[in-house]
């Protein structure tokens, strides 16, 4: 019914409040962002995270959405924006894990109590994140982040894939960021 419209007349018509053009918007565009995302984050679940975001905010905003140039640019500008704050606010606590996880925090002898608090207090949280990972994500992040095992070794070590390597680790740092998200 919508197909043949523009995205402009779309726009025009969720803005009446007919749902049927938000949906014909988001099939049209739905792939092509998440592949578009995904060049960016190598990570096919966190794409679609970013994406469902845009869309939903769309949704949200509908009756004072205003687009001033062509509804693909405003699209792909907010997916652009929305990946470049996912990346900005994971960074940290990526690090932070990176960091327990490999033990890689030198506490010195100087009366640096608080930062030492704070790193037994995330050591703990790591430690228990870890374990509520399910079996094989346990595996595979234990493998790769504290015994430094390659996504090759650790495909070979459990017999899977290397791509089943990769969303198991893009799982658990998924997981480990909500959990760990105190800490940010």
């Amino acid at each position: 019914m919508y197909k043949k419209h523009t995205d402009e007349e779309l726009i025009e018509l969720l803005e009446q409040g007919k749902d049927k053009a938000f949906d014909e918007l988001y099939f049209r565009y739905r792939d092509l962002l998440v592949r578009f995302v995904y060049v960016r984050m190598k990570s096919i679940p966190i794409a679609e995270e970013i994406v469902q975001e845009v869309f939903t905010t769309i949704w949200e905003r509908r009756k004072v959405l205003v687009i001033q140039k062509k509804f693909s640019a405003y699209i792909y500008t907010s997916v652009r924006y929305v990946t470049l704050d996912y990346i900005k606010a994971h960074t940290i606590t990526d690090q932070y894990i990176r960091e327990v996880a490999g033990n890689n925090i030198v506490t010195s002898n100087s009366n640096n109590t608080i930062e030492s608090i704070y790193h037994d207090e995330l050591q703990e949280a790591v430690d228990k994140a870890t374990s509520l990972l399910p079996k094989k994500a346990k595996e595979v992040f234990v493998l790769s982040r504290f015994k430094q095992y390659t996504n090759k070794e650790i495909a070979e070590e459990l017999n899977i894939s290397l791509e089943t390597v990769k969303y198991h680790i893009s799982y658990a740092l998924k997981f480990m960021r909500s959990y760990l998200g105190e800490f940010n």
